[in-house]
């Protein structure tokens, strides 16, 4: 499986890797409708992020009732179905690092699915302090 990791000594709290995300995927440049959010806890404190660990025993996979949310072995990450998703929200309560996300006027969670598993995530490539990079981990 792969994740985005994230250095937070290089972060700068620019937010390319939210709008580039929200851009490509929401249509909108909004941080909020990120996959991943990049938070900072106090007015000079280091920068935090929040993404999907793409585990290939994700608690969120677990929690979902409906199927909405699997494991996409062959590209290694956590696949979510907005057909399959009846809003319970019940992985959003389960997710470990705090990365499955919702915004007031949409019905379906943010998560990040390394754009969709594809050989380029963006908000990699949109960083401009190198302070994402793909990390490979064996299952």
């Amino acid at each position: 499986m792969r994740y985005i990791d994230f250095d937070q000594d290089r972060c700068v709290g620019c937010q390319n890797c939210q709008l580039i995300c929200s851009g490509t995927w929401q249509k909108v440049f909004n941080p909020l409708k990120a996959n991943l959010r990049v938070e900072q806890d106090d007015c000079y404190g280091p920068f935090n992020m929040h993404v999907c660990r793409q585990e290939t025993e994700a608690e969120c996979v677990k929690a979902c009732p409906t199927g909405a949310l699997s494991i996409e072995r062959a590209k290694g990450f956590v696949r979510f179905d907005k057909k399959k998703c009846d809003g319970c929200r019940n992985c959003v309560a389960a997710c470990p690092y705090d990365a499955i996300f919702i915004y007031a006027d949409d019905p379906y969670i943010f998560k990040c699915d390394l754009c969709n598993g594809g050989k380029v995530q963006q908000c990699v490539a949109a960083c401009p302090r190198d302070a994402l990079q793909v990390k490979e981990v064996s299952a």
